[in-house]
């Protein structure tokens, strides 16, 4: 702790305790925290809270260190991994460092590991590119293909770095959205001083929102602290599901800067607002986080929030909450069930892989079983995977089954395990390829005329002509998807997203592998569904816009942004938490 502050903590706690409305010992307390004697009551009492939560809630009073030595006196359980990946990062004379990979292992390490070992497994590939050689490009391929929301933070700044064309794009992207920062910038100045009542970060559309949070760690201090003021409620406009959305939005941010706001909230005692706050503190490495969590968790009674903070404390190496993690799979509550299922991500074992397993026959926790078995990697579970999909026709679900089957293969290889016999023993995982009926060639010619005089009428403007062409050369071609999804593109370019919805879905109709394999198809799909969703929420209709969310990722959004699927998901549990709470 900080020599600067430890003297001045009783009395800056004791002013705190007495409240700032107090007349005596207000101008003391501006001067120990350095601050002019005209400062805002808003500011000074920031940042009274602000130094009291960096010096620690130990050092602020005897009473309260007792309950944190009480709390961290329960030793955290190793894993019981002795394999590679237990062993990276671990101490003693037999751990492993993971600087010490080489390529291919760092690479399965990004497909397979814990999030703590993906961040540290890209961190090393980063700084080894300039020695790569031959190999650098394929780095370059796979880091521009990744599209873990987990590592999304790193990879913005990682794919500056990239050479070549991938470095020049990401470079630019990252510069177009540092442009658009600073009108926002403007806005939160604009929005305190009084100018403006909307809170402007919730004003921004659902994916552009996502997208900002995301790179929260890219955010300078006057964002930073303005978003904080509004998680905490300090902004004075914003209702209490404006927060929570807030929250939920930083789950992925793992900046340490927000430890204070998010601590804040955890111990606020209710519940949504706990799990969320839990679950942005288990991306966070900092050491103000575990000891926040064990207090909570041990005077927690509501399971789902319990087993949040069980799992986050996972994340943070503390595997106390393993045991009751594990019995509540066995409960009839399908949101303490979910709970359980994302708490075994950090605490679940290979000895869990057949527990969860047995999940996969309930379609309500189908695809949360799916993800915690991609954490848990153990290779019994691919036959149980292999019998999902064949079962299930969701594109999103198959999607979802690919990626679990790649990271256990790729724990499996770190394992010295033969995965390339279990790669071929599971080849039946594959999406199943149809072929389409045959087209008459002279149909076929004069289907591909149409789409080219078509597209090229959009080129020129003509939205009508290029339409009407479009959908004769889809008439002809009833399985060609291209026609459907060049009209849906022509609309989404100029936000009409109904009209765009309709287009995409005759696509998928026609022929799903078109769009759902085409990056910048599924990029303008997801937006126009998302953008679609909003529109008819504002107009009321909640469950029209809770039934367009599900049917888009029901789809493979794979290659579509992170900032986007993210937000998808997001708004659909804020929908469906309104809608059980309406019932």
């Amino acid at each position: 702790m900080s020599q600067r502050f430890e003297p001045k903590t009783e009395t800056l706690r004791a002013a705190l305790e007495r409240g700032l409305g107090a007349e005596s010992g207000v101008e003391d307390v501006r001067s120990q925290l350095s601050l002019a004697a005209d400062a805002p009551d808003r500011e000074l009492a920031r940042s009274l809270v602000q130094i009291l939560s960096a010096c620690g809630v130990a050092e602020a009073g005897r009473e309260q260190a007792d309950i944190d030595v009480e709390v961290d006196a329960e030793p955290a359980q190793r894993s019981a991994d002795g394999s590679l990946l237990g062993r990276l990062e671990s101490g003693g004379t037999d751990g492993i460092g993971i600087e010490q990979l080489d390529v291919e292992s760092l690479l399965g390490v990004l497909r397979g590991g814990s999030l703590r070992q993906r961040r540290a497994a890209l961190r090393v590939l980063v700084e080894r590119a300039p020695d790569l050689g031959r190999k650098l490009r394929q780095l370059a391929e796979t880091l521009d293909g990744l599209r873990d929301v987990e590592l999304e933070p790193m990879l913005v700044q990682v794919r500056t770095e990239l050479p070549g064309a991938l470095g020049r794009k990401a470079r630019s992207a990252l510069s177009t959205w540092r442009n658009s920062l600073s009108d926002l910038e403007e806005r939160i100045v604009a929005f305190w001083e009084g100018e403006h009542q909307v809170e402007p970060i919730m004003d921004l559309p659902g994916d552009e929102r996502a997208q900002l949070l995301l790179r929260t760690q890219l955010l300078p201090d006057r964002v930073l602290r303005h978003l904080a003021a509004v998680i905490e409620g300090e902004d004075g406009v914003s209702e209490r599901s404006a927060r929570l959305a807030l929250v939920e939005s930083v789950r992925y941010a793992g900046d340490p800067r927000l430890v204070p706001s998010l601590i804040v909230l955890v111990e606020s005692g209710r519940s949504e607002v706990v799990v969320e706050a839990a679950r942005a503190l288990r991306r966070i490495d900092d050491p103000r986080v575990r000891p926040a969590l064990a207090r909570v968790y041990e005077r927690t009674v509501t399971d789902a929030a319990r087993a949040m903070l069980a799992g986050a404390l996972g994340a943070h190496g503390d595997r106390r909450g393993a045991d009751y993690v594990r019995q509540l799979l066995d409960r009839d509550e399908r949101d303490v069930r979910m709970a359980a299922l994302e708490a075994l991500d950090t605490l679940g074992g290979p000895e869990d892989a057949e527990a969860v397993a047995g999940l996969l026959s309930q379609p309500a926790l189908r695809l949360a079983a799916v993800h915690t078995l991609a954490r848990i990697g153990d290779a019994r579970s691919l036959d149980a995977l292999a019998d999902a999909q064949t079962d299930n026709p969701s594109s999103a679900l198959r999607a979802a089954i690919e990626e679990a089957r790649e990271a256990i293969l790729a724990r499996m290889d770190l394992r010295g395990e033969d995965a390339t016999r279990a790669r071929e023993a599971t080849s039946r995982l594959s999406l199943v390829e149809q072929r389409p009926p045959k087209t008459p060639a002279g149909a076929r010619f004069r289907a591909w005329r149409l789409l080219l005089f078509g597209q090229l009428l959009l080129a020129f403007g003509a939205m009508g002509a290029g339409i009407r062409r479009l959908e004769r050369a889809a008439a002809l071609r009833a399985d060609w998807a291209p026609p459907w999804v060049a009209i849906a593109m022509a609309h989404a370019r100029k936000s009409r997203y109904a009209q765009a919805l309709a287009a995409f879905r005759r696509a998928i109709e026609s022929d799903p592998r078109v769009v759902e394999r085409n990056p910048l198809v599924v990029r303008s799909l997801a937006r126009t569904f998302l953008r679609r969703a909003e529109q008819v929420e504002r107009d009321g209709r909640r469950d029209v816009a809770r039934g367009l969310l599900g049917e888009v990722l029901d789809l493979d959004l794979r290659r579509a942004p992170s900032s986007v699927r993210f937000e998808l998901q997001r708004r659909r549990r804020a929908l469906q938490r309104a809608a059980d709470r309406a019932a």
